[in-house]
């Protein structure tokens, strides 16, 4: 009998014409990558790598040799289909073309070739067509993560191709609407936008064809700074001049012809390529001898390093060339500026990583907390993928070595001031050391920048290339002013530029060669005092962008006249304009504009403009969140814009403190921190809370404040049991409950007592746990505080169910619902009824809990407060499942599961997945079950909880039910 296979999209096989069951996620896995590799032998370890990755079990070749079996059973019907045991390890046989992914490649393969444009374009539609959705579809692991974005980037090579093909065939009209979709989802891929502009200009719309450049150039502009490529600058150009070698003939087609799938998205993250770029044939040659096989059995060669001086164009080498061999890196380029010599504010390894672990597809929550977790979870993202990753302004090797991948099949360009020898004692790197331009070189570069001024005055081009050091960035600032102060000779610029005698050399202190600074000062002088002081101040600014609110705030002017000299320095080229009336600064001007205002604003001076930033910041996020949280009064002021506000500011709220924690301004982190972190808590990045947070730890402890530092402290052990940083967790609130105890603050130590109850529960140390809330409890109902009382039964209550005491629980439970209906809070009292629920048989009581259930999701999501919403969700989904409505708690469930991953909440998320689990197997979804269990595992594994990880062992089933019972007996919890 015949057999087809499908890998693009789910997994899946027929045998004639008849669908088989392929088993559960880790069966399917497992022929996934038999199928991917059809032909060719699979070692047991490749086996067990590319289906578990790290989180392969101690009996994984066991549980391969059964999952090897029953697939062998499930095509023994396809006679020509054949799964064998060889000395390489395991192979599927099988005709390659019954495979989709092999007949896909071969398709297009055959396009490339075809003898006519129509032969391809058929060809390239039979192979898109065979595309289902996403590849492996249902199936997470490593590696069939890394191969999923490499068959993402042949699918998007094959839709290029198409595109093409049916351009040249005059198909342009019936191309537009999947050209615009792509476009859409892509702004900055310039290829796309030059097939969109070529499309429109062909259908008669050349006005709109216009009007697509500018949108990119705009959004290169924007989003990096940077102008479009000399290809898609012809084409306006040519377009602008209906060129007429443009133009062909639309063609008859019959019948409607479908599009190529809409594009997925490959990183690609080169900024635009450098316009008139001159010199560097030695380098570029060097370069290229980079991508030659290796000789013999030597290992490829993985990192190539671009050294030398401050502006000598290190950058603009690398991404020139990285422009003109991308095509040898079909799985996409990644791109990260490391400012490794910024005085103030080099990229963390960390947040590097984390970049480029969302550019290959990797949800923000997924991302691990810990560096050296993200640069394993980065190098298994990489395997198997072809790629070019570019690592700009790096300042050390320690900055570097997280961020290099762990196979052969990528190549890293790295660029630095340094000579970073460990790169090539410890890694192998190739350096490549660059010098000034030739003086031959630099002359060609003015004049292709200037124009026929330098033909006019070529010694005295040589002189201005001379004052420039020869170096690049340095002469594109020169040829700039030049091209402004047209009335103005040469020989006047460079004789003006003789008397600043400053260099700029940031870390390479005393080169004699980085005259930058010469240069800059020369710009710098030409400003108006005005604006002059505009430019030193926005040096002091401790983020990377600012609102032109801000800058009226730091410079102590109106936003109008903050805007007209912002104006003023854009057109001097020394700021950039960004979206949303924000500006930017390159990092060399803001070191350079930072080192004028030591030099020319004094002390005082400074301190006012930065203190008048930070007081514009603290107030408006008071007034944000006073908005957001207006504790029981009318909002004064529209939600949406509030929320807009600190989200668009949320990272120079975040560097404004850290940064005032560090510099003095002490009080000001404290409250800044503490104003944030109600938002940052409701559902904003757990990581980004953890740095505010840990900055108020340190500015209280500098003020001797100890009610601050107790109060940032207990924020701080929120923000690490949300984490799964369980032990830190305990650490951080027991300092902040000694700090409360002696202060006799016992408000504040109930709530301590509480939280560290909560960290304990987490453990499995129940014991301990339910005497912490005793404790708080006894502190509430001294002060008088019945929410607390009711806070701290329902705590207890749920001890008690956890081991077992019902009817105990019951009691508590009880007691806590006529505390909260008392007082009115209409969360709580829903929270409760849904406990007494989940221990009641009666239909009445979970239908009066999902009312008040459904009651409170509805508010929380109006309020935004992500966190209470999968709170609410958990209460409901259970609610839901007890009452038998399984497919409606599944859906609330999933929804929990993706709410605390994006909110970085491990703990709750793997609590939801074991929860997710039982619904599904309730439903009859065993293997999806297990899957959700199987996550569920790994995470409380991770995390330290014990009774996550007994629920998630029960979940699964067959031997892991042995281990569950050990850890319920270890935890003395009843089974469930």
């Amino acid at each position: 009998m015949t057999a087809e296979f499908g890998v693009l999209g789910a997994v899946e096989a027929q045998i004639a014409g008849r669908s088989v069951d392929l088993g559960h996620a880790r069966q399917r896995s497992v022929l996934a990558v038999l199928l991917v590799e059809a032909g060719r032998p699979v070692t047991i370890d490749q086996l067990i790598d590319r289906v578990w990755g790290e989180d392969a079990p101690q009996r994984a070749d066991g549980a391969l040799y059964s999952y090897l079996s029953r697939l062998r059973r499930a095509v023994a019907e396809a006679t020509e289909v054949k799964i064998e045991r060889r000395s390489g390890g395991y192979v599927l046989t099988a005709d390659p073309q019954t495979v989709d992914l092999h007949s896909f490649r071969r398709l297009h393969t055959l396009a490339r070739s075809a003898e006519s444009d129509k032969s391809a374009a058929d060809l390239i539609t039979q192979a898109l067509g065979l595309w289902r959705g996403e590849p492996f579809a249902g199936l997470d692991t490593p590696w069939l993560a890394s191969i999923r974005q490499a068959l993402l980037s042949e699918r998007f090579a094959a839709e290029l191709d198409h595109n093409d093909v049916l351009l040249r065939l005059g198909r342009h009209g019936e191309l537009l609407p999947s050209l615009s979709a792509a476009v859409a989802e892509s702004p900055l891929d310039e290829r796309l936008a030059e097939q969109m502009m070529l499309a429109l200009y062909r259908s008669g719309r050349q006005a709109d064809a216009d009007e697509q450049y500018r949108r990119i150039r705009r959004s290169l502009a924007d989003e990096l700074g940077s102008d479009p490529g000399t290809g898609l600058s012809r084409l306006h150009e040519r377009i602008l001049a209906a060129d007429p070698t443009l133009t062909v003939a639309p063609v008859e087609t019959r019948g409607p012809q479908a599009p190529p799938p809409a594009r997925p998205s490959v990183p690609a993250q080169l900024p635009a390529d450098v316009r008139a770029f001159t010199g560097r044939a030695r380098e570029f040659a060097a370069l290229d001898r980079s991508l030659e096989p290796p000789d013999g059995d030597e290992p490829p060669l993985t990192v190539v390093l671009l050294s030398g001086t401050a502006g000598v164009g290190k950058s603009a080498l690398a991404v020139r060339w990285a422009h003109r061999v991308r095509e040898a890196f079909p799985d996409g380029q990644l791109y990260v500026n490391l400012r490794g010599y910024d005085s103030e504010q080099p990229v963390a390894v960390g947040d590097a990583l984390a970049g480029f672990l969302t550019a290959l597809g990797v949800g923000g929550p997924e991302i691990p907390p810990g560096v050296e977790e993200r640069a394993g979870r980065y190098r298994s993202e990489l395997t198997g993928r072809r790629m070019l990753v570019l690592l700009d302004n790096a300042s050390s090797v320690e900055q570097v070595r997280p961020l290099l991948p762990g196979s052969g099949s990528c190549l890293v360009l790295i660029t630095s001031r340094d000579s970073l020898p460990g790169m090539v004692a410890i890694h192998g790197a190739e350096r490549i050391n660059l010098d000034l331009l030739p003086m031959a070189d630099a002359v060609v570069l003015l004049r292709r920048l200037i124009g026929a001024r330098v033909d006019r005055e070529t010694s005295v081009a040589e002189d201005l290339a001379g004052a420039c050091a020869r170096l690049p960035l340095a002469l594109r600032i020169a040829a700039e002013l030049a091209a402004v102060r047209t009335d103005v000779t040469l020989a006047e610029l460079v004789g003006e530029l003789g008397d600043h005698r400053m260099r700029l050399d940031l870390l390479d202190a005393g080169d004699p060669r980085a005259e930058v600074r010469a240069v800059f000062s020369w710009s710098y002088q030409n400003l108006p005092g005005d604006a002059a002081r505009v430019f030193r101040l926005l040096g002091l600014h401790p983020g990377d962008t600012v609102h032109v609110e801000a800058v009226a705030a730091l410079t102590g002017t109106e936003a109008g006249e903050a805007r007209r000299l912002l104006g003023v320095l854009v057109r001097a080229s020394l700021v950039h304009v960004g979206r949303g009336g924000r500006y930017g600064m390159h990092d060399l001007l803001r070191a350079y504009a930072a080192e004028l205002a030591v030099r020319h604003d004094s002390g005082p001076d400074r301190k006012a403009a930065l203190t008048r930033l930070f007081d514009h910041y603290l107030a408006g996020a008071v007034a944000a969140m006073d908005t957001l949280y207006p504790d029981g009064t009318e909002p004064d002021g529209d939600p949406d814009t509030a929320r807009g506000w600190i989200e668009a500011e949320r990272p120079n709220l975040a560097a404004a403190c850290t940064y005032g924690a560090a510099h003095g301004w002490h009080r000001f982190a404290v409250a800044l921190a503490g104003t944030m972190f109600r938002y940052l808590d409701a559902g904003g990045p757990v990581a980004e809370a953890v740095a505010v947070t840990a900055s108020a730890v340190s500015a209280a402890v500098a003020l001797g404040d100890r009610e601050a530092q107790a109060r940032a402290l207990s924020d701080l052990g929120r923000l690490h049991r949300r984490q799964g940083r369980l032990d830190e967790a305990v650490d951080t609130y027991r300092r902040s409950l000694a700090l409360y105890a002696d202060l006799g603050e016992h408000a504040a130590e109930a709530v301590a007592l509480r939280n560290l109850g909560s960290v304990h529960w987490r453990l499995g140390n129940y014991r301990q746990a339910a005497e912490n809330y005793r404790r708080a409890g006894e502190r509430y109902e001294r002060l008088g505080d019945a929410a607390g009382q009711a806070d701290a039964s329902v705590r207890l209550g749920l001890v008690d169910a956890r081991l077992g005491d019902e009817e105990q629980a019951t009691k508590r439970f009880a007691s806590a619902l006529d505390l909260v209906t008392r007082l009115g809070d209409r969360f709580s009292e829903a929270y409760v009824i849904s406990l007494l629920a989940r221990l009641s048989r009666r239909p009445a009581d979970l239908e009066r809990a999902a009312t008040h259930l459904e009651q409170s999701l509805a508010v929380m999501r109006q309020a935004g407060d992500r966190t209470g919403e999968a709170y609410v969700l958990t209460d409901l989904g259970v609610v839901y499942a007890r009452s038998g409505r399984l497919a409606e708690a599944a859906d609330h469930l999933r929804n929990v599961v993706v709410l605390h991953r994006r909110i970085g909440d491990r703990a709750s998320e793997a609590e939801a997945l074991n929860d997710l689990g039982q619904v599904l197997l309730a439903a009859g979804d065993a293997a999806d079950a297990r899957a959700q269990h199987e996550q569920a595992l790994a995470l409380a594994q991770e995390i330290g909880d014990r009774y996550e990880q007994a629920r998630a062992h029960d979940g699964i089933g067959g031997p892991h039910r042995e281990l569950a019972q050990q850890l319920f007996a270890a935890l003395a919890v009843p089974l469930p």
